[in-house]
């Protein structure tokens, strides 16, 4: 075999697993990607609920006040203004944000262009 045709073959193999890595980075940041949506998503999740839980806890609170101090009046009013305030279904989970499995990403193909360059 000469050389030329084995320097061709070589660069050809090279030029194929550059393009090889460049479609796999491309697609583990599209994962990534993905990955951190879902993680965003699953924090306004806990946050939401927490700030709603946290509502209701004042404005029981805020009840109890009122109750002990008898003034019914306020406590009536602060019932009625608060009453669609309640929290439904804090008890359900949210969803949660798994990293997929994925490959390491090493230098090879770089390293192997350098060598043959």
């Amino acid at each position: 075999m000469n050389p030329t045709k084995a320097a061709a073959i070589l660069a050809l193999i090279v030029t194929l697993a550059a393009a090889g890595d460049l479609l796999y980075v491309q697609y583990q940041e599209k994962v990534e990607l993905k990955f951190a949506l879902e993680a965003l998503d699953c924090a306004k999740c806990r946050s939401a609920k927490s700030a709603a839980v946290a509502n209701w806890e004042y404005v029981e609170s805020e009840i109890e006040l009122l109750d002990q101090q008898q003034k019914y009046a306020e406590e009536a009013a602060f019932q009625k203004q608060h009453a669609g305030e309640r929290p439904v279904n804090t008890d359900l989970p949210c969803p949660i944000a798994t990293r997929p499995p994925g490959l390491q990403h090493t230098g090879a193909i770089a390293i192997i262009g350098l060598i043959v360059s």
